[in-house]
């Protein structure tokens, strides 16, 4: 793909993809909770706030295909994912899911999509919120000096997250999210990765599920909001750290750590009802 990329308005702004129904069944919320290691007892009736994965996920993916937006795969990397949950999802139910393209972006560095995201019941919002996929440019300019990170406060908790090395593997047949970048290491490398890395969504779900435990252990829909920048690659077997910081009425701030101390998610918030 050439860098010579259209400006923010040749891309066709507003336009709406149609995600269609899906069933949700307590059978596939329950395998996405074990490939993340999630042993919320509440599920056993409602789905964790982070399945919303699964239905959205293959809606997500031809968003990013879609021709008009010229998107080369293997330069795409999920930037940020935010997601409003008005309740949790209940077995049997239908879900129609769509997106619309909010924004787009034009850098230097490459070019920013911006998706909104809705997920319905009988026409009753159950969730949304939005995604966005950075394109890396095939030639960006060197990079200027780095400003150096602001200094954070002294976190409120933390606790570790231990990345097993089939999790990929699990995450991608529970979520539907088969990007062969998390599973195959031939396609890794072909874009210009070590190896097979997590899905930033499972590491985000990560952070939903110790969230959920620290601060609404059985009550799972008390989880209203989550937002995330994924800004690091996860690779299978390490540990990671969620690093959290309270806030004023059940609003909270976090980051996860990868094992070399380095921010994988940054610009972390959370709200609890």
């Amino acid at each position: 793909m050439s860098d010579d990329v259209p400006g923010p308005d040749s891309y066709p702004l507003g336009k709406v993809y149609s995600g269609g129904s899906h069933a949700i069944a307590a059978a596939d919320w329950k395998a996405y909770a074990a490939a993340t290691d999630d042993a919320e007892a509440a599920y056993d009736g409602a789905a964790p706030p982070m399945f919303h994965v699964r239905p959205f996920i293959r809606l997500m993916l031809e968003m990013a295909a879609d021709p008009e937006l010229a998107i080369d795969m293997l330069r795409l990397v999920h930037g940020e994912h935010a997601v409003r949950f008005h309740r949790l999802l209940l077995d049997g139910e239908q879900l129609e899911v769509k997106g619309t393209l909010e924004a787009v972006a034009v850098k230097p560095s490459g070019r920013i999509f911006t998706f909104g995201l809705e997920g319905t019941v009988d026409t009753d919002t159950v969730v949304s919120g939005t995604t966005s996929y950075f394109i890396r440019a095939a030639n960006p300019p060197p990079r200027g000096p780095r400003k150096p990170a602001p200094e954070l406060p002294p976190v409120t908790w933390s606790l570790p997250q231990h990345v097993t090395d089939d999790q990929a593997l699990r995450y991608a047949a529970a979520s539907g999210d088969d990007n062969p970048i998390h599973t195959d290491p031939a396609t890794a490398k072909a874009a210009g990765l070590p190896g097979c890395i997590l899905h930033g969504l499972c590491t985000m779900a990560f952070a939903q599920r110790d969230l959920v435990a620290h601060y609404a252990a059985g009550e799972p829909q008390r989880l209203k909001e989550l937002a995330v920048r994924f800004a690091k690659p996860v690779f299978p077997g390490d540990t990671l750290t969620l690093d959290v910081w309270e806030g004023d009425a059940g609003a909270v701030r976090f980051q996860t750590r990868d094992g070399k101390g380095k921010a994988v998610l940054t610009q972390g918030r959370a709200r609890f009802a």
